[in-house]
C-alpha cells in the first residue's frame, strides 16, 4: 500500500466516522421529534403564533415554552477526542460559534475553553484532531485549507500555541486526505509522529515542542517516492514500549517491516528482515508489555502469527506457531495485563476467536479457553479485551445461550468466567467501551429494562451494577469513555442537553453531567423580507438551532409589530416569521409601492441561552 493509498484509506476511515455522528444525530432528530409536535403544532411555515394580547392576558407563551421545553434537547456539543493529560482532561467540542478545544476537572467551573480550532461545516469536514500528552503538554493537530498545523498547550490559553505549520504536499486533502502530522504519539518526553513532504514523502518526525525541534528523524525511502517496490508503507503503527519507538516502515527494499528509533537518524533502524527479500512481513498489532514489544507477522514460512522484539535482529523471533504450516492463527485484540500478553487467536479453522495467553515464550504460550467451540455461526465469539489491573474483562459468547455477556480471566481456564449475565433470556447486553478507572471496570450495554447506560463491574456478578439511568425510557448512549485522575469521563445524551460532557465516580450520586456547553440560541435571519398577499406582513425566512422562543420587535425605523413564537423541533428548525406591519407602514406600501421597517429578533433556548440579531428590509408591494 503507497502513501496515496494509505492516505485515502484513512479519509475513508473519516469518512465513516463523520457519517456515524451525522446518524446518531439524525436519529436524536427523530426520537426529539413527537414530543416537540406534541408541545406545538406548526402552522404553515412551522409556527404557531400567540398573539401578544393573549400572552399579557393569561400568560400563554410562558405556559407554551415550559410546555415545548420540557424534554427538549438542546444542541449538545458533542465532545469528542477525550485524552487525559497528568490528570487533566482534555477534549474538543462543539457550540453555536464552532468547534473549540477544552479543559476540564470534573466541574462546570473548571471546564474552560482554550482554543477556537473552527466554525461551522467547513471545520467538520477537517475536523480530526489527534490529540496526545507528553508528560504535562498536550500536543494536537488542527486541520486549515492548505496546511495541517502541530500545536501544544499547558492547558492554559495563552500556553496554547502553534508549534509548527506543514504545508499541503502535492495531491492535497481532496485526493488523499491530510499528509500533516499524523499518528502522534508519546514516548518519554518526546513527541514523535508522521508527516509527508514533497521533498521526502512521509517519513518519521520529533518535536519537543518548539518549532525549531520538530525535525525529520530520518528519510527512511530517500526522495520524494515511495521506493522500488510495488507496495511501499510510509512509517505506521507507532508504538512506545519503555523510552524506545517501534513502528513499521517499508525503506523500499525490503518491505515492510518493525524499526526502532532513539529520535536519532543513526539510531533508527531495522530491526529484522523478517521476511527475506523485497517482500513484506506486514507487521501489524504493535503492542507493549513491560519492555517487550509483541505483533503479529509473516515470515513466507508460518502464516501471520504472534512474534515480540527486543528491538535487536537476535531478539525479534516468532513466539510460536500457533496455527502450524502456512495456515494463520491470525492473533488479535493483543493487550497487556500485568507481565501477561492476552489476545485472541484461532488454532483450527474454526474461524473462532479463543482466548490465548504468552509470556513471550513457546511454552508460555498457550490457549486460555474455547469460544464458539459449538462452530455455530452465528455464535458471537470474543470482542474487546480490557486490561484491570492483571485480569481482563471482554465480551464474549460462552455458548450456554446467555449470548454475548461480561466476561472475565485471571489468565487460567478455571478462572475465565461470566461476570454476569445482565440480560437474561434471548437477548445479549452487548457489552462494549469496556474501560478501566483503578481497579474498577466502566462499560455501557443494555438490560432490556434501561436502554444503553452505563455500567460497572468489580468482577462480581453482585458488584457488575447500572451505574445511573441517565436517559429513562430510552438510551444516553455513553461513549468516549475516558479514565483521567479517579473518575470516569464521558459523552451522554439524557434527552434535555444533547450529547454533552459526563463524570462519574461510579456512584449515581456522583455521576452527572459537568457543563451544558452548547445550550443551543444560535439562529440565523434572511437579509430579505417579502409582502404577504394583501400587502399587510412581511414574510422572513429564518432557522434555529434548537427549540426555544422568539420575539420580534420594531427597531430602528420601525414599522411593524411586537410578535412571539414557539419554535418546535430539534437541530436546523427552518420557519417562516410573518411580521405584520403597522396601518401606516401598510398604508405607505400599498400607496408608494415600497415601505422600509427594522426589527430586532431574539432567541430564547430552551436551553436559556439569549441572543438578538437587527434586521433592516426595504419591503415590495406584490
Amino acid at each position: 500500500m503507497s502513501r496515496r493509498q494509505r492516505s485515502a484509506r484513512n479519509q475513508a476511515h473519516r469518512s465513516r466516522v463523520a457519517l456515524e455522528k451525522t446518524l446518531r444525530r439524525r436519529a436524536r432528530t427523530r426520537r426529539a421529534a413527537t414530543a416537540a409536535a406534541a408541545a406545538v403544532t406548526l402552522a404553515g411555515a412551522g409556527t404557531a403564533a400567540v398573539s401578544p394580547a393573549a400572552s399579557a392576558a393569561t400568560g400563554g407563551l410562558a405556559r407554551a415554552s415550559l410546555a415545548l421545553c420540557d424534554g427538549a434537547t438542546t444542541p449538545g456539543s458533542s465532545p469528542d477526542n477525550l485524552t487525559d493529560v497528568d490528570g487533566t482532561l482534555f477534549f474538543t467540542a462543539s457550540d453555536s460559534r464552532g468547534t473549540a478545544l477544552w479543559r476540564s476537572n470534573g466541574t462546570a467551573g473548571g471546564t474552560v475553553l482554550l482554543k477556537r480550532l473552527g466554525s461551522g461545516d467547513d471545520y467538520y469536514d477537517y475536523g480530526y484532531n489527534t490529540l496526545v500528552g507528553v508528560g504535562s503538554t498536550l500536543f494536537f493537530t488542527v486541520d486549515g485549507d492548505d496546511s495541517t498545523e502541530l500545536w501544544k498547550s499547558n492547558g492554559t490559553r495563552t500556553g496554547t500555541v502553534l508549534v509548527k505549520r506543514f504545508a499541503e504536499s502535492d495531491g492535497g486533502y481532496d485526493d488523499y486526505g491530510s499528509d500533516g502530522p499524523d499518528n502522534l504519539t508519546a514516548v518519554g518526553n518526546r513527541l514523535f509522529f508522521t508527516a509527508s513532504t514533497d521533498a521526502h514523502g512521509e517519513e518519521l518526525w520529533k518535536s519537543n515542542g518548539t518549532r525549531a525541534g520538530t525535525v525529520m528523524v530520518k528519510d527512511i525511502t530517500p526522495g520524494p517516492g515511495e521506493g522500488d517496490s510495488d507496495y511501499s508503507y510510509g512509517p505506521d503503527n507507532l508504538t512506545a514500549v519503555g523510552n524506545t519507538l517501534f513502528f513499521t516502515a517499508d525503506d523500499g527494499t525490503r518491505g515492510q517491516e518493525v524499526w526502532t528509533s532513539d529520535g536519532t537518524s543513526a539510531g533508527t533502524v531495522i530491526t529484522k528482515n523478517i521476511r527475506a527479500g523485497s517482500y513484506s512481513s506486514y507487521p501489524s498489532r504493535l503492542t507493549a508489555v513491560g519492555d517487550t514489544l509483541f505483533f503479529r507477522a509473516r515470515d513466507g514460512v508460518h502464516g501471520r502469527e504472534l512474534w515480540k522484539s527486543d528491538g535487536t535482529k537476535a531478539g525479534t523471533v516468532l513466539v510460536e506457531d500457533i496455527r502450524p504450516g502456512g495456515a494463520s492463527a491470525n492473533p488479535d485484540s493483543l493487550v497487556g495485563a500485568g507481565d501477561t500478553l492476552f489476545f485472541t487467536a484461532d488454532d483450527d479453522d474454526s474461524e473462532a476467536q479463543d482466548l490465548w495467553r504468552s509470556d513471550g515464550t513457546a511454552a508460555g504460550t498457550f490457549l486460555v479457553k474455547e469460544f464458539n467451540s459449538t462452530g455455530n455461526e452465528y455464535d458471537y465469539g470474543l470482542y474487546e479485551i480490557a486490561p484491570v489491573g492483571n485480569s481482563v474483562f471482554f465480551a464474549a459468547d460462552g455458548g450456554g445461550g446467555e449470548g454475548l455477556e461480561l466476561w472475565s480471566s485471571d489468565g487460567t481456564e478455571a478462572g475465565t468466567v461470566l461476570v454476569k449475565d445482565i440480560r437474561p433470556g434471548d437477548y445479549p447486553s452487548y457489552p462494549s467501551s469496556l474501560t478501566a478507572v483503578g481497579s474498577t471496570l466502566f462499560f455501557t450495554a443494555r438490560d432490556g429494562v434501561t436502554g444503553r447506560e452505563l455500567w460497572k463491574s468489580d468482577g462480581t456478578a453482585a458488584g457488575t451494577v447500572l451505574v445511573e439511568d441517565i436517559r429513562p425510557n430510552g438510551s444516553s448512549n455513553p461513549d468516549e469513555l475516558t479514565a483521567s485522575g479517579d473518575a470516569l469521563f464521558f459523552e451522554a445524551d439524557d434527552r434535555i442537553h444533547g450529547d454533552e460532557l459526563w463524570r462519574s465516580d461510579g456512584t449515581e450520586a456522583g455521576t452527572a453531567m459537568v457543563v451544558d456547553i452548547h445550550r443551543g440560541g444560535a439562529f440565523e435571519v434572511s437579509s430579505r423580507a417579502v409582502a404577504n398577499a394583501d400587502n399587510s406582513a412581511a414574510r422572513v425566512r429564518a432557522v434555529f438551532d434548537g427549540p426555544g422562543t422568539v420575539s420580534v420587535a420594531p427597531a430602528r425605523v420601525g414599522g411593524i409589530r411586537t410578535l412571539e413564537r414557539e419554535i418546535a423541533g430539534t437541530d436546523s428548525i427552518d420557519v417562516t416569521l410573518t411580521l405584520r406591519l403597522t396601518r401606516a407602514a401598510t398604508r405607505t406600501l400599498r400607496r408608494s409601492g415600497r415601505v422600509e421597517i427594522g426589527a430586532r429578533f431574539t432567541f430564547t433556548s430552551c436551553g436559556g441561552a439569549v441572543k438578538s440579531v437587527t434586521r433592516e428590509y426595504t419591503v415590495r408591494k406584490r
